[in-house]
This record gives C-alpha cells, sequence and structure tokens, in this order.
C-alpha cells in the first residue's frame, strides 16, 4: 500500500531532516509553508558553531540530547506547537513502539486513512553509517518491506527496508529522543 499522491523526495540541508520531511507532508497536502531553515528555526534546530555560516536562521550551542537537529520533543519546538503558529490545521502525534501491536497493520491504516508517517530511528543501525538519529517520510508498506523517502544527502531518495530492522533500529535510538513514529493527521 502506497500513499497517495507519492511523495516529492528533496535534499535536506545538514541537520534538517526533520524540516525535509515536513516539507514534503506539506507539500503532499498542498500546505503553503516557509523555507527548511525557517521550518528548522521553529522546531528548535541546532548545528554545530563551524556550520552556522551556511544558514540563514540558525541556532548554535551545546549538541542537544537527540544530536545535533530539531528538538521536538519540547513542547516550544514540537511540530504540534509550529503548526498552531502558522495557522496549519494537521496534527501530530507520537507512537513509541511499544505501543503498537501490529507495526505492519499501523502502518497501512495510517496510509489508508491518508496520515503522513515520519519515522525517527539509528541511523547507523538502519543504513550502517552514522550513530544518529534519522528521520525519514513513509511511502507505502508491501507484506513487511518499508518503502522510505529518504532526505538525507547522497543516498538513495526511495529506500526499502525491512521492518524487523526498522523496528529495531527505532527502539535503538529511544523513546527519550523520540525514535517511533510520528503520525500527521
Amino acid at each position: 500500500m502506497n500513499q497517495k499522491p507519492p511523495y516529492k523526495s528533496i535534499t535536506q540541508l545538514p541537520y534538517h531532516c526533520v524540516p525535509a520531511c515536513l516539507t514534503m507532508v506539506l507539500d503532499r497536502r498542498k500546505v503553503k509553508h516557509g523555507t527548511q531553515d525557517e521550518i528548522g528555526y521553529e522546531l528548535g534546530l541546532v548545528v554545530p558553531n563551524e556550520i552556522a555560516h551556511e544558514f540563514k536562521k540558525i541556532r548554535t550551542g551545546k549538541k542537544p540530547i537527540a544530536g545535533y537537529g530539531t528538538q521536538v520533543a519540547k513542547k516550544q519546538y514540537s511540530i504540534n506547537h509550529f503548526f498552531q503558529k502558522y495557522k496549519i490545521k494537521l496534527r501530530e502525534e507520537y507512537y513509541p513502539p511499544e505501543k503498537i501491536r501490529d507495526y505492519a497493520e499501523f502502518i497501512a491504516d495510517n496510509i489508508s486513512k491518508s496520515n503522513d508517517l515520519i519515522v525517527c530511528f539509528n541511523n547507523e543501525l538502519l543504513f550502517g553509517s552514522g550513530d544518529w538519529g534519522h528521520v525519514c517520510v513513509i511511502q507505502g508498506i508491501d507484506r513487511n518491506v518499508v518503502m522510505l523517502i529518504d532526505p538525507e544527502r547522497s543516498v538513495p531518495k526511495k529506500r526499502r527496508t525491512e521492518l524487523p530492522n526498522l523496528i529495531e533500529a527505532i527502539k535503538k535510538h529511544g523513546e527519550e529522543k523520540r525514535g517511533g513514529f510520528w503520525v500527521i493527521s
């Protein structure tokens, strides 16, 4: 089962995987929005000092618990706060893996309802490089194979992974770092 219409894949700016995925979701829904920089700033995005010059509006500082990138677990930087501030009539709900009985059914059910799914996981465990958190948009599922749209630079935009491998990578990233499924409805 695949999301209709399909997502238009985009490439993220450094540390901007969450704003890039949110951009794909908003584009699919034909919702007007700002740039990755602007969305990232609203989501509390933090980058290392040495690359701050690459962005128009950015935060630098101490590396957050989940790593450089957004701080969507904090209420003031949450996706729902962003939606409310910009009067976007959407809602995000977080599902850690422990709250889902049947993952394949959960994904298929949300796609059938035209909900968007962003998945947060440990990149190294799933794709073999970079021990950090990463997010992708779920385009679809076919039995136990999940189709992801990956905003990362220099990787294929469409990636397939076995569902059990994705779940292990979610669990490794952990609930305290918001590893899990982010459902946008």
